[in-house]
């Protein structure tokens, strides 16, 4: 697969901050990649750089193959909505996209209209921009990066601050670009919810780190239920699990407390494979690991951005 963005041990220090720590990062195409992360973390600081808004103290990032001076060229293919966009609130949204349309040199005047029907706004093309809702506002955000017809598009928080309709509406517009016409997608939120619908893969960013980096699969396999139970002789209980379960996943923790992350389905063979065994079983219980507890665990702490 071609591989639209591609980071070598990109870094950005501020003053005597270093915000983004040595950063190897790719993303290929066809993927909705999301980056998660506290305010803080450096999500907007790394797409800064993408977009060329800000210069890496080192390293190199390299954008449909190109680096160097051949960069600018590769980001016009790239549609980025980093800041809020300054639409005129008086224009409606069709002189708003106008606008931008003759700045930024796209030729094709029907262009305009044919983003305004992508992003479904095609009826309200003629309401002013200030009596916009905010989940309007952001698919006119949307709009105006898929200006230039982008393969990929790089999005900062598009759904913050959005209703669950305008979530839903947002998360809908971006997969149907994805499947219908292979854009790439990469965004970023500090809701990981927000996105657990929407992303085939799920970056997680702490401090300026990629601390984990996993497809849907994996991260809906973490969430799963899985077992707690308290003994009152682990080793024991290790040892039955092991040779009864050879593929058993389990960690164990303090105030001999167990955690099976595998065999759920089996809970009540292996509590009577430990009351047969003489194990005594104080506590045994089912649980499902929030996806939002997961990923506190993962970023939790604030940093900058």
């Amino acid at each position: 697969m071609e591989t639209i963005i591609q980071t070598y041990q990109l870094t950005k220090t501020f003053k005597n901050a270093t915000i983004i720590k040595p950063l190897n990062f790719s993303l290929r195409k066809g993927e909705i990649c999301a980056l998660i992360g506290q305010n803080g973390s450096g999500k907007s600081t790394l797409f800064k750089m993408l977009a060329g808004q800000l210069h890496p103290t080192t390293g190199d990032i390299h954008l449909f193959g190109k680096t160097g001076r051949d960069v600018e060229q590769a980001r016009r293919r790239m549609g980025f909505l980093v800041e809020t966009p300054v639409f005129f609130p008086d224009f409606t949204a069709s002189q708003n996209l106008e606008y931008f349309r003759i700045q930024r040199g796209v030729v094709e005047k029907k262009r305009v209209d044919e983003v305004l029907k992508i992003v479904n706004l095609a009826k309200e093309k003629k309401k002013r921009f200030k009596d916009y809702s905010m989940g309007m506002k952001q698919r006119l955000g949307i709009a105006l990066c898929l200006l230039s017809s982008p393969d990929c598009l790089v999005l900062d928080e598009p759904i913050n601050g959005l209703d669950a309709e305008g979530i839903r509406e947002i998360r809908n517009l971006l997969i149907k670009l994805n499947q219908e016409k292979q854009i790439t997608i990469f965004i970023s939120s500090h809701i990981l919810t927000e996105l657990h619908l929407l992303a085939t893969r799920f970056v997680f960013i702490k401090n300026g780190v990629i601390v984990e980096d996993v497809s849907k699969e994996k991260l809906l396999e973490k969430s799963r239920k899985q077992l707690q139970l308290t003994v009152d002789d682990p080793a024991k209980t290790v040892q039955l699990l092991e040779r009864a379960y050879a593929d058993i996943e389990f960690i164990v923790l303090p105030n001999q407390v167990i955690i099976i992350h595998n065999y759920v389905e089996s809970s009540g063979d292996i509590n009577r494979l430990l009351l047969d065994n003489g194990v005594s079983v104080r506590e045994f219980r089912i649980e499902a690991r929030n996806l939002e507890e997961y990923f506190l665990e993962l970023v939790g702490g604030n940093g900058h951005d």
